[in-house]
């Protein structure tokens, strides 16, 4: 009887010990991650030395240890692991698809703007909900006017809801993270070496920001819109490897900290590519400093991190 198992919400538990559960990461804060299985949201603690293995290529027979760090919101996992007394799962082992990671990043870099575009519409919905209730002839005019504008909010609620889903709707309520700070590395053509100065600026500016609480940081890598599409995707992930391993070497962020590093290609240009100043401009790593809105409270509880120097 010692082997026997139970099966509840998605988690196989196999004598009170050994445990595996599939679902999606949809909340990261530290060694803490989030994994929601149905309807159902488990914790699950992270360790230095959790495996976090991307399975891709034939028949997800090819293999990458790529560490927790790639543990992003939006990836879909399987986790192995024990359960300690409060019935946190302490995670061995993770696995996920090379088509889930590339998913998670797309949804990670379309999120900020749609959620943008939502806040704009629901202001320009309450400046409208305002007129109307300020510019009523009288009582009966201004019931009919508040019952069609209330009609019509719902329609645009509606509409920006299915918007968001288009993006979000494979990790359902995605934690939401409010950005305290960034930095951009440049880069020369055709390289992914970080200069002597980026390097100076970019660790004072790692240190002031592992003062902020319940920080994490996120590394993203662009390439200019020139020369081939495989060429220009491999540079943007050798610039945001080469800037992640100078953030590691000082120090300074614990790898439980560290977002797996984004490799964007030419997408975002920031800049005419028609110019070699442009160009000099979408070569470029972004660093940027994520807080957790639920976990850490308002933003005038969080310290905010400034760019040295710009």
């Amino acid at each position: 009887m010692s082997f026997a198992m139970l099966t509840f919400s998605g988690v196989t538990v196999q004598a009170q010990s050994n445990a595996e559960l599939q679902g999606m990461i949809v909340g990261r804060d530290g060694p803490t991650m989030y994994v929601k299985t149905g309807d159902t949201r488990q914790i699950v603690t992270l360790q230095d030395n959790t495996q976090a293995t991307e399975k891709g290529g034939f028949l997800g027979w090819s293999h990458k240890d790529l560490g927790i760090a790639a543990l992003v919101p939006g990836l879909e996992v399987k986790v192995d692991g024990t359960y300690d007394q409060d019935h946190k799962l302490i995670a061995r082992k993770v696995e996920f698809t090379r088509g889930s990671m590339r998913t998670a990043n797309q949804i990670d870099a379309g999120l900020t703007p749609t959620n943008a575009k939502v806040a704009a519409q629901q202001d320009a919905l309450m400046s409208a909900r305002r007129d109307i209730e300020s510019t009523q002839a009288d009582i009966a005019a201004s019931k009919q006017q508040i019952a069609a504008n209330q009609q019509q909010e719902q329609q645009d609620a509606q509409q920006a809801q299915t918007g968001i889903g288009k993006t979000n709707g494979r990790i359902g309520q995605l934690d939401q993270y409010e950005t305290k700070g960034t930095l951009t590395v440049n880069f020369r053509n055709g390289s992914a070496v970080v200069s002597k100065a980026d390097k100076d600026q970019l660790e004072d500016f790692i240190k002031t920001a592992s003062n902020t609480p319940g920080f994490m940081v996120q590394v993203q890598g662009y390439a200019s819109a020139v020369g081939s599409a495989t060429l220009n995707q491999r540079l943007s992930s050798e610039r945001a490897d080469a800037v992640l391993a100078i953030i590691q070497q000082s120090g300074a962020v614990p790898m439980t900290r560290i977002l797996a590093p984004a490799a964007m290609g030419t997408s975002e240009q920031v800049a005419d590519n028609h110019s070699r100043s442009g160009q000099k401009e979408n070569r470029r790593v972004v660093v940027t400093i994520l807080v957790n809105k639920g976990i850490v409270g308002s933003s005038d509880q969080t310290a905010s991190v400034t760019q040295p120097g710009q």
